[in-house]
């Protein structure tokens, strides 16, 4: 009797082989989880002790929009000096905040979602443009979220850590809008039509954030230079259309981009984060430092030049910031972004090649992977449980600034030493100079040693009543915690305290009314 060969029985699929075959739902799912939950976060607030998150000056400039996003006065100062707040991006959540009856607090986490989404496009339509792969987009988020060894919260970086916190914020809504800007530039060095849309996204990544789009801009022209097979035609044609981008942005009525940038406020400030200290290049360079190897390798070079350019510039700008030239830190968010692109890179040299390779190397990438992940993992969660317990302990500092300054008029300037003035101009109050640049406002340098002396403990009631008298203030706030990143000076609360007519403490502040 003859046998029936049978063959054997179809595999079932499993839920990881269909999510495999699907390389743009794996990205979906995974970026809408990620930047999601990032903006949910942002937008219910986070860690709102903090008097030196750059939240509070957006805030300040969205309040003022909303109440006349038309003839809008400066949100620090009194006066009607402008502002560099007032640009495309908050303008146009303000009116729509407006239209909708929100509150600054509604505006703000309504452009977490705006920000996020911009990050979600930016990095598929980068990571398909410039990997020509499908799962390029995939390979990219793995980079750059899981592409840090340490936690860093600071604005202009792309750090989860940063983003749960601001998101909405400017510098993260540049970083998407770079990602579709180079995608772009990829785009119309291969077909010229795309060049089309380059000069109105230019345009208002220049009028929203200088120094954000000047970083784009950078890496756009590295593109243009250097992307391999484009005919030479075709790179003049895509400058022009990012030169045509710069002069339109000069066309925005509420200040001019370029003047911005000659008037940088103060070239100086205090209280920075130290991004030469060890730990600091520690989180820099591990392990995105391996995204060398993905821009450097025989398959890639070619491709991965113009990040390479890119990289190599940013890093030597950042270097000349350990001389002592401040704005020059502001590169090291974007040489992190480089080498992330690297490493995504990697990761698909690394994915292509993975049966090819010998069982010991699969081993030291796997537990490099792992030890990167899981590092990063667990010395976030003890700093994230720091922050909570700090954040327990201080409060909520913007409502302390609301409280401390109910009864004085918001027009009427008070002095605040150092960053604690943020969360005071959140609330809608005034105040003599705030600590950081704002190139709109006339005299911001004066205006800072102003604050500088009423804040001396060696001036006598007389000095320093003249001197408020001179700037029209009559009150007296800080942090009772003292400046940031500086030492607070020895007597100086019993000092103010001594001066005073009244003091009153609500949380972290205490104000001092001099008369």
């Amino acid at each position: 009797m003859a046998t029936v060969a049978r063959s054997a029985p179809a595999r079932s699929r499993t839920a990881i082989d269909v999510i495999l075959a699907h390389p743009d739902r794996c990205y979906w799912i995974a970026a809408l989880l990620v930047y999601g939950l990032a903006a949910s976060n942002a937008a219910n607030g986070h860690f709102l002790y903090q008097t030196s998150r750059d939240l509070w000056q957006h805030l300040a400039a969205l309040r003022t929009l909303i109440e006349n996003p038309f003839h809008p006065a400066n949100p620090f100062v009194p006066g009607q000096d402008g502002s560099r707040h007032f640009h495309p991006y908050w303008v146009g959540i303000a009116v729509l905040a407006r239209a909708m009856g929100w509150t600054a607090w509604q505006a703000l986490a309504a452009a977490s979602f705006v920000s996020a989404g911009t990050l979600i496009l930016g990095i598929r339509a980068f990571g398909l443009a410039y990997h020509g792969s499908r799962w390029g987009p995939v390979a990219l988020l793995l980079a750059m979220t899981l592409g840090w060894s340490l936690p860093i919260s600071h604005t202009g970086f792309h750090s989860v850590e940063t983003l749960v916190e601001g998101v909405s914020y400017p510098a993260a809504l540049l970083i998407g809008l770079s990602l579709l800007l180079w995608a772009l530039v990829i785009r119309a060095l291969a077909r010229p039509i795309w060049a089309l849309l380059v000069p109105p996204l230019a345009a208002f990544m220049f009028a929203t954030h200088q120094l954000g789009a000047g970083i784009g801009f950078v890496t756009a022209g590295a593109f243009i230079l250097f992307w391999p097979e484009a005919r030479l035609k075709t790179r003049v044609v895509v400058a022009l259309a990012l030169e045509l981008g710069l002069a339109l942005s000069a066309l925005w009525p509420y200040h001019n981009p370029f003047d911005a940038i000659i008037r940088t406020g103060n070239p100086t400030w205090t209280g920075g984060i130290d991004f030469y200290a060890p730990n600091k290049i520690v989180m820099i360079v591990l392990p995105s430092i391996f995204g060398v190897i993905g821009l450097l390798h025989r398959t890639s070079w070619r491709w991965s030049l113009p990040i390479s350019a890119s990289a190599t510039a940013f890093a030597l700008i950042f270097y000349a910031g350990s001389y002592g030239i401040l704005i020059a830190t502001r590169f090291a968010p974007p040489l992190m972004l480089m080498l992330h692109i690297g490493l995504s890179t990697l990761i698909l040299i690394l994915a292509r090649n993975w049966h090819h390779m010998p069982k010991a190397h699969q081993l030291g990438w796997f537990a490099l992977g792992c030890f990167c992940v899981v590092g990063h993992g667990m010395v976030t969660f003890i700093y994230l449980r720091g922050e909570v317990r700090e954040s327990r302990v201080l409060g909520n500092s913007y409502t302390q600034g609301l409280a401390i300054t109910r009864d004085i008029p918001d027009q009427q300037p008070v002095a605040v030493w150092d960053v604690a003035a943020w969360p005071v101009v959140a609330t809608g109050q005034r105040v003599i100079s705030v600590p950081w640049p704002e190139p709109m406002i006339e005299g911001l340098a004066h205006r800072q040693a102003a604050v500088e002396q009423l804040f001396r403990p060696d001036l006598t009631r007389e000095a320093r009543l003249s001197l408020a008298r001179h700037w029209g203030v009559k009150t007296l706030i800080l942090d009772t915690n003292g400046p940031l990143r500086r030492e607070m000076p020895r007597n100086l609360l019993q000092t103010l305290q001594q001066q005073s007519v009244r003091s009153v403490k609500v949380g972290m502040f205490i104000r001092f009314d001099l008369e």
